[in-house]
């Protein structure tokens, strides 16, 4: 291989090793990356052993299950929060038809965790809950709304407007396939049937990779049979698409 190597001329040999090169560089800075990810804030941990967001409580049987998050950060703002996870769990305690899961990221100096419970035990549709937390991990507290849309230079009408156009979309496609009728069932009546008055209702904010992204619960089900439309996915609303 060498030997074949020493028998090209320069101008197939540079090209080659500037090729060999870029690939190691991007091999090393990724190698250090992954190596210490969040290792300046890892001194934040409660139990240096777990991550910085593990399940503390889990229920499972045969359908559902109950995966409740623990925040592993010492101070106040985690005791805040996960009093706060506590809480919401409790609320479904009693109830055999839950699934309640978590994810969570950690972006540069944000960890973000994301709260989803889906209720089943209900007359006619299944219930979706989500809720978020994001924490400066830097300044030790816990991002409101508006302070974590400034980071993104974004308002709450653009939050809406996205919203918005995304609802839209939907409706002309469901419309396009045949599962409405317009004539039966304009716009409004489309949003009266996923339970949406105010494109904000509910949203809650969470840091995905770096990107903003909103989510808002919605009814999947009606009349019309959308349900077979729509899935899980669509309940996320990506704001951003940079890395910021």
């Amino acid at each position: 291989m060498i030997k074949a190597f020493d028998k090209l001329d320069n101008s197939k040999k540079i090209p080659i090793v500037i090729g060999v090169a870029i690939v190691l560089i991007v091999f090393v800075t990724l190698f250090y990356y992954f190596k210490n990810k969040n290792v300046g804030y890892s001194d934040l941990k409660e139990d240096s052993t777990k991550a910085f967001v593990y399940t503390i409580n889990s229920e499972k049987n045969d359908t559902y299950f109950m995966n409740v998050p623990y925040v592993n950060i010492q101070g106040a703002v985690a005791k805040e929060v996960n009093e706060d996870v506590d809480s919401f769990a409790a609320e479904f305690s009693n109830n055999e038809k839950i699934m309640l899961s978590y994810e969570y990221d950690i972006n540069g100096r944000i960890l973000s965790l994301l709260v989803k419970c889906v209720d089943y035990d209900v007359k006619y549709v299944p219930k979706v809950y989500f809720r978020t937390y994001n924490i400066d991990l830097e300044n030790q507290k816990l991002l409101s709304d508006e302070e974590l849309l400034s980071i993104y230079n974004i308002t709450t009408t653009d939050v809406s407007n996205f919203i918005e156009k995304k609802f839209t979309y939907w409706y002309k496609d469901v419309v396009k396939q045949g599962y409405v009728e317009e004539k039966e069932c304009d716009y409004i009546c489309f949003l009266e049937y996923r339970e949406v008055e105010d494109y904000l209702d509910d949203v809650v904010y969470y840091v995905e990779r770096g990107n903003l992204v909103a989510y808002k619960p919605f009814v999947f089900y009606s009349i019309f049979g959308e349900e077979e439309y729509f899935k899980e996915k669509d309940f996320k609303f990506e704001i951003t698409k940079e890395d910021k």
